[in-house]
């Protein structure tokens, strides 16, 4: 497999020779090197292996992804692709940064009015003018190379779901199919290499869930969930903040197991009373945060005339229906393969290189029928006892608190780390039904798709 994963990456960097040029190519290779050298320093034992090749499969996937983006974007003479952020924002500040001169000119004039409460991408712009620096000692195009740096983070990703599914009690095998299919056919796939932060903060979340099902209480693993939020704040300070509540779920979980319960209760309370008072010192600034992140997030969307806003219209349940049809999105799945005219966004993001989104359509509808189905079938929830962990039944509803908060958002790509905690979820299901409800639910699944697809078209929601 390695081997094979190496000749590939090599006949496809030939191609990219063609599509952009030697150089960057070059870069591509030195980027994806430094990834192997990375992913087998921090995985020891028997998860050094699986790590390898995950991080060489999905880079390689990955980078045919980006390499196909590129060719489309050119051939047209589109300026960028699938998100307009990409080209009126984070581009040309990054740009920009990087004409200061040096990385450390950069750094000083990133973080020169850098306060905790901005909502400025200070974390970002350290980590994309670092790879737009590395990209110029290479000569290599700047558009790829910043779309490489977020590639380098991508198989990363992979790695810690496929430890997620080990610390629940997948085997090795399960582990790295399943594994592959939610890196390669849910939503994330379609941000591998998207210049956006949506990948950095999602791999920062998983950092973070993923510490939390250690079972031992640890201060150096409290330091490194503090360590996670913090950095998480640089990139989108609202996600940040709400990371904060891992602090409590990691304290609750290891006193349970821990040797030390006084102890680590007596830290708890001690550092729960501390979030209490820093809370209470800044709750002007963390109200002022949130109202002007309503406003750009929600406040549109909630008084328009769309889908959303009508669920949202409807007390409680409509948020839970704001949630599924999120997810269940988009409606048809080929809406985005082409542009319709309408709108304020041209062709440069209503194209052909959507398609992995309705593979993710269909992924995403899979899981939403099985899990409805472990709530409405007994026998499929009493198969599943003692299978549920109890980290992933805490991940599970504060993924669903999450939802909540963000249900009159439409946009898949702030919600991925938790659509992970239920993509887990889905395969402890998928692998506890027997067959005759297996065949039930995998009917009702088609079915109910390709008529969730015919409203989509007859009622264009």
């Amino acid at each position: 497999m390695t081997s094979l994963l190496f000749i590939l990456l090599f006949i496809l960097s030939i191609f990219g020779s063609f599509i952009v040029d030697t150089q960057t190519m070059i870069y591509m290779w030195f980027v994806y090197l430094f990834g192997i050298l990375v992913s087998t320093l921090l995985n020891k034992g028997e998860y050094k292996t699986k790590a390898i090749n995950i991080y060489q499969l999905l880079f390689f996937s990955g980078a045919t992804y980006m390499l196909m983006c590129y060719a489309f974007m050119t051939y047209h003479n589109y300026t960028y692709l699938l998100a307009p952020d990409i080209a009126g924002y984070f581009l040309p500040w990054t740009e920009n940064y990087i004409n200061e001169g040096s990385y450390w000119a950069a750094l000083s004039e990133i973080w020169k009015d850098y306060n905790f409460f901005n909502r400025f991408h200070t974390g970002y712009f350290t980590y994309a003018t670092l790879f737009g620096f590395i990209g110029q000692i290479f000569n290599a195009n700047f558009y790829v190379g910043q779309q490489i740096s977020v590639l380098f983070l991508y198989p990363f990703v992979g790695i810690l779901i496929y430890r997620l599914f080990r610390l629940n009690n997948f085997d090795d095998v399960k582990s790295y199919k399943y594994t592959i299919i939610i890196s390669l056919f849910s939503v994330i796939f379609f941000f591998s290499s998207q210049i956006l932060r949506d990948i950095h903060i999602l791999l920062l979340y998983l950092m973070g869930i993923y510490l939390t099902f250690k079972k031992d209480f640890s201060i150096v693993n409290l330091i490194k969930i503090i360590a996670i939020i913090y950095i998480n704040t640089l990139f989108r300070i609202e996600t940040g903040l709400f990371l904060v509540v891992l602090i409590p779920v990691y304290l609750l979980l290891s006193l349970k197991n821990s040797k030390y319960k006084i102890l680590v209760f007596a830290f708890s309370v001690l550092m729960l009373f501390v979030l209490f008072v820093i809370s209470v010192s800044y709750i002007n600034q963390i109200q002022a945060l949130f109202a002007n992140n309503r406003e750009a997030y929600v406040e549109g969307i909630t008084e328009g005339s769309g889908m959303i806003a009508t669920f949202q219209r409807i007390p409680i349940i409509g948020d839970f229906i704001s949630i599924i049809y999120n997810a269940a999105q988009p409606l048809p799945f080929w809406a985005r393969l082409e542009y319709s005219g309408k709108g304020s966004l041209g062709p440069e993001v209503y194209n052909i290189m959507n398609f992995p989104r309705s593979f993710a359509a269909f992924f995403n509808w899979i899981v939403i029928v099985y899990i409805f189905s472990w709530l409405f079938i007994k026998d499929i929830r009493k198969r599943t006892i003692g299978f549920i962990s109890k980290p992933l039944k805490y991940q599970l509803w504060i993924g669903l608190i999450f939802f909540f908060i963000q249900s009159a958002v439409v946009s898949q790509r702030r919600l991925m780390a938790y659509y992970v905690i239920y993509y887990i979820f889905f395969f402890i299901i998928f692998n506890r039904v027997d067959k005759v409800n297996k065949q039930y639910i995998n009917a009702v699944t088609i079915i109910s798709f390709i008529l969730l697809q015919l409203v989509g078209l007859v009622y264009k929601i």
